[in-house]
């Protein structure tokens, strides 16, 4: 299984990592067990921020990690706002003054210290009704005498994970915030606001930025499928975006060159319409395919099917099932006469809702329910590789991740996720919108029995992080990715080892 080592050696040799790195103190008092990682990959994960909380910045970026006040909901649909207050150079007297609830360390007693504001992030914000908040985030600029409203997009600010969680990891980028691209101190002030404006919780750091320089973009090769491989892509391809889009969709599958694609949102298009588009657009020898026209779930692949469907998985009190397309691929060799057999699934579970929500519910009983289909199919076939992927939207609880994964890998292990990281980049986002309220997140995930195929790579694809002779190499152009508000992740299996 592909570690977070394994990948940050690999774009290290791609030379799209930073390296230079800085560190605050822990704002915590627990002390590293092992000194501090040179990077940080932002995966929700945070196992390489070894227990602290604090800010890390190298050349183009700034990392925060901070605690939630109420690790039982997602902060981007919480009942509380998470505000992050930064002081780009520190100094009180620059920026909107703002003043903000702390602690004196020796005492214990509160007290108030100033800030100067130049940028403030609040998530879960209040909304237009009085005592109300609404979901997504709010991103404002601050000088002495003015505030101006701005995307996240426009500072490069997101964070994970998208589900809730007692840490979150966030991202600034230096390369479109001027005010960030000196080489001194920052001040960065994170508050858990009840509604009403109640300072609920408080966290505060500070350290030295290093010297600002852009990264430039990936420039190797992208690599062909191991020997003896399968490359499996999941694509979300946002309400059957490709029938009146195709190119970048086509130029994507050409660069890619997958064996399998898992695909969600064909909505309101016919399978005979979806079969048109492989037939028309794909590689002669995408000739298998499993379409369901109501859920908009697919599988189109070169391998032989051995079995395989659409399955129905119904949610509570809802009116209509959905579905999920399912396939047992022959990932033998060609002339062998041994199947070697491998279970895909595409997936698309319920959106929105926070922890707990009924959209989280649904979700949730989804997952049941796709766990006991691959396990009976699994039961069938004791000695196939499985993988599900597809667009999980865990914006509420991780929960449906972890009950669909149980006990359906070989030996009755629990399937893993893959790490897609993007490639170009330190994070592992799947889904963006910078029209959206909502900062961008990591919805997208590939489940892989890694007991009977072994990941040896895995990424997501984001055109806008490649240099240009790497564009032109593999045919792509630089706004392929946006064709679709979601990335395509991958994933490259051999056979394990017995």
């Amino acid at each position: 299984m592909i570690t977070k080592l394994s990948l940050s050696m690999l774009f290290m040799l791609s030379g799209c990592v930073s390296t230079q790195f800085t560190s605050d103190e822990p704002s915590v008092s627990q002390a590293p067990t092992t000194p501090p990682p040179v990077q940080i990959i932002l995966d929700g994960e945070l196992d390489d921020w070894y227990g602290q909380t604090g800010i890390r910045a190298d050349n183009d970026e700034v990392f925060i990690c901070f605690e939630s006040f109420d690790e039982s909901q997602a902060i981007q649909a919480a009942d509380f706002t998470t505000r992050i207050r930064i002081d780009a150079d520190a100094d009180s007297t620059t920026g909107m003054r703002q003043m903000y609830h702390t602690k004196d360390e020796a005492s214990g007693q509160p007290m108030m210290l100033s800030q100067g504001v130049d940028l403030t992030i609040d998530i879960s914000p209040e909304g237009r009704d009085f005592g109300t908040l609404r979901g997504g985030s709010n991103t404002r600029l601050h000088t002495a005498n003015s505030t101006q409203r701005v995307s996240h997009a426009d500072v490069g600010f997101y964070f994970l994970p998208t589900h809730n969680s007692p840490r979150y990891e966030a991202r600034l980028d230096r390369t479109r915030m001027p005010l960030l691209q000196h080489d001194g101190a920052i001040s960065i002030v994170v508050e858990h606001r009840a509604v009403g404006g109640e300072v609920l919780k408080t966290q505060s750091f500070t350290t030295t930025l290093p010297k600002y320089a852009p990264s430039k973009p990936i420039n190797t090769p992208i690599a062909p499928t191991p020997k003896d491989g399968v490359r499996v892509m999941s694509t979300n391809v946002l309400f059957s975006t490709p029938l009146n889009d195709p190119e970048p969709f086509v130029r994507v599958l050409d660069a890619m060159n997958p064996d399998v694609v898992l695909y969600q949102e064909w909505f309101k298009t016919t399978k005979d319409e979806v079969r048109a588009w492989f037939d028309t657009h794909l590689d002669d020898d995408f000739t298998n395919s499993i379409i369901d026209d109501t859920s908009g779930v697919a599988i189109v692949t070169r391998l032989p099917i051995i079995e395989g469907g659409i399955e129905s998985i119904s949610e509570p009190g809802a009116s209509r099932s959905r579905g999920i397309a399912l396939a047992v691929l022959d990932a033998s060799e060609p002339g062998s006469s041994v199947p070697k057999p491998l279970i895909v699934v595409s997936v698309h579970l319920k959106c929105c809702g926070g922890a707990g929500s009924e959209e989280d519910v649904k979700r949730i009983a989804q997952a049941h329910q796709i766990n006991r289909i691959v396990l009976e199919l699994r039961n069938k076939y004791p000695d196939a590789g499985v993988v599900i992927g597809g667009d999980y939207n865990l914006v509420g609880s991780r929960v449906p991740l972890e009950t669909m994964s149980k006990g359906i890998g070989r030996d009755g292990q629990d399937l893993v996720p893959v790490p897609t990281t993007c490639l170009g980049t330190q994070s592992m986002l799947t889904w963006t919108d910078a029209d959206s309220s909502y900062t961008p997140g990591r919805l997208d995930w590939l489940l892989v029995d890694d007991r009977a195929w072994t990941p040896m790579r895995s990424w997501s694809l984001d055109t806008e992080h490649l240099s240009e002779q790497l564009l032109k190499d593999a045919g792509l152009e630089r706004d392929d990715s946006r064709a679709t508000d979601h990335l395509p992740i991958f994933v490259d299996l051999i056979p394990a080892k017995e």
